[in-house]
């Protein structure tokens, strides 16, 4: 897409966008005089289908994950759940108790953010008007779907590889004591099998684990070896978590750019000069791999942030769907839009579920979207009845019911840890 198509497309999309000083008293959540009678936090356990790995800043991301999760129990009988904000235990909070929803997202919403999160009231608003989600916030449905891609492949070769160790699966075809091109084999048929056709894959290897020049070179022959194994057409972005330099991004580009990267991720922290560097070399070599970064911010208005979204250096913004939330995301792609450059939108999620379904939402209102990072994982206690989140080609449709199309079974409350209550 060029720049001229880029900003009418996004022109015609601003109206969309129910954060902007025109449009944001105008969205019907904020009149909903439903009020919180009952918060319950609570904790869902995934598992992984298979161990993954590290990265460039630990060991073992593991087999397991886990949703922090809110429930608001309304008096109108409905049931808004969402994912709570940031990492980590949520701290006990009985503030959404006795307000309504109109309230917790207007003038009380830069304290219900901190404390417990909006995706929730979202979801109890979308349910309580009838609307999905995406809806609500001025969105429509996309035809195409939501390009989605799998954040899950680590540095596998990495984790000791014993015919006892927990990270084999014991049905996989490769034998016990596979090669470490056997492993990434298995990683992509994984992958392929939950429906995806683009993964990012982690590299840095010489931050952590070996010697730099060592690490740089496995780090290419793992890509090469899943360009091969994957073909042409397979997507494959990276992503360093700032284990790279200037220089070591500067040799993948020219060394292997024929890989065809879709982007580059957190090569390093970020910095302004290095980044028109790295744009630079891209162009003169005709790649059309995309700089990506920003899962680190904690708000799109952070002390140098704007100024980096305006440069248009960055082509791809990540702010974290969890830290952001809905309000940070649209306000990051608000920022996107006054860009000198294209810049697209993918938020970044890691080890949440629920994080996950809201993105696909988001896609939905974001005209200059360009993906949704997934973490595969099967719910350990089944305790949500949702028509699902389907990914089939690499792409993802929202569901049409109210909300995010996920129904809290109640009962089964007592089955999973509860992190607090109120009311």
């Amino acid at each position: 897409m060029n720049r001229r198509t880029f900003i009418r497309n996004s022109a015609l999309a601003t109206a969309l966008l129910p954060f902007g000083l025109k449009t944001y008293g105008k969205n019907p959540a904020l009149d909903l005089d439903v009020k919180i009678q009952k918060i319950v936090c609570y904790r869902v356990k995934y598992t992984r289908p298979r161990i993954v790995a590290g990265n460039s800043k630990y060991k073992l991301a593991g087999g397991g994950r886990h949703d922090w999760m809110i429930a608001l129990f309304a008096d109108n009988g409905i049931v808004g759940i969402g994912s709570a904000p940031r990492y980590g235990k949520p701290s006990p909070s009985d503030f959404p108790v006795g307000k309504t929803v109109g309230d917790l997202l207007g003038k009380y919403q830069k304290q219900t953010a901190q404390e417990i999160g909006t995706t929730a009231l979202w979801d109890l608003a979308g349910k309580t008007l009838k609307k999905p989600v995406y809806k609500l916030l001025g969105g429509h449905r996309k035809p195409e779907g939501i390009q989605v891609y799998d954040g899950s492949i680590y540095m596998e070769e990495l984790i000791n590889r014993d015919a006892n160790s927990a990270y084999r699966n014991p049905n996989a075809p490769y034998g016990n004591r596979p090669s470490w091109k056997d492993i990434f084999k298995e990683a992509i048929d994984v992958s392929r099998a939950h429906g995806h056709d683009f993964v990012k894959v982690k590299i840095g290897r010489g931050s952590l684990h070996l010697d730099r020049v060592a690490g740089n070179i496995q780090d290419a022959a793992v890509l090469r070896h899943i360009r091969d194994y994957a073909g042409e057409t397979y997507k494959i972005g990276v992503d360093a978590n700032d284990g790279y330099r200037l220089e070591d991004t500067l040799w993948l580009l020219k060394e292997h750019g024929d890989l065809n990267l879709s982007f580059i991720e957190e090569m390093f922290p970020e910095d302004l000069e290095k980044y028109q560097t790295v744009k630079e070399v891209i162009r003169s070599h005709k790649l059309s791999t995309k700089i990506a970064d920003g899962e680190n911010w904690k708000t799109p208005t952070d002390p140098g942030v704007p100024e980096l979204i305006h440069s248009g250096v960055i082509d791809v913004l990540q702010g974290d769907m969890r830290m952001f939330q809905i309000e940070g995301i649209l306000k990051e792609a608000e920022l996107a839009q006054k860009a000198k450059s294209p810049v697209w939108i993918a938020p970044h999620n890691w080890g949440c579920e629920f994080a996950f379904y809201v993105m696909i939402h988001m896609g939905n209102v974001i005209p200059n979207y360009y993906g949704a990072e997934h973490d595969v994982g099967t719910i350990n206690t089944p305790i949500y009845n949702t028509e699902g989140y389907k990914i089939n080609n690499g792409r993802c449709f929202a569901p049409e019911a109210p909300g995010f199309g996920v129904e809290l079974i109640t009962d089964k409350l007592n089955d999973v840890e509860i992190v607090y209550q109120f009311g």
